[in-house]
């Protein structure tokens, strides 16, 4: 746990991560009958770092959260299939992965929520720099 070595799942069971100055990959142990995709998630150097309140009911700050620019946890890319692989291309601060699968979780939070999975950020080349 202290190392990041682990993920957080609602279903989806993952068979591999790895991640390393080139880039992070991922394999899901495939569910029989399941599909899956498989989002490469994270921030660029010189993302837009404004953020504005969210407003109430009554237009009072709620103090609890902001808004920020969509340049924060954009999706790079997208792989269909149960192993992807993302290449740093030179200036990500993180990368993670969101893995979701076609099976409907059995006992969804919301409607038509499917089993996911997510990696923990992998600290991208831009970050060090």
């Amino acid at each position: 746990l202290e190392a990041g070595r682990f993920y957080a799942s609602s279903g989806v069971t993952l068979d591999r991560v790895t991640s390393s100055s080139e880039g992070l990959e991922v394999a899901v142990k495939p569910d029989p009958g399941a599909n899956y995709t498989i989002e490469f998630i994270g921030t660029r150097r010189g993302f837009n770092n404004k953020s504005e309140p969210v407003l109430d009911k009554e237009d009072k700050e709620v103090r609890a959260t902001r808004r920020y620019s969509d340049d924060i946890g954009q999706v790079f890319t997208r792989i269909d299939g149960p192993a992807a692989k993302y290449q740093f291309q030179g200036n990500e601060l993180y990368v993670r992965a969101r893995i979701t699968s076609s099976r409907k979780h059995p006992n969804p939070s919301e409607v038509g929520e499917s089993e996911r999975a997510w990696t923990q950020p992998t600290v991208g080349p831009a970050a060090t720099k």
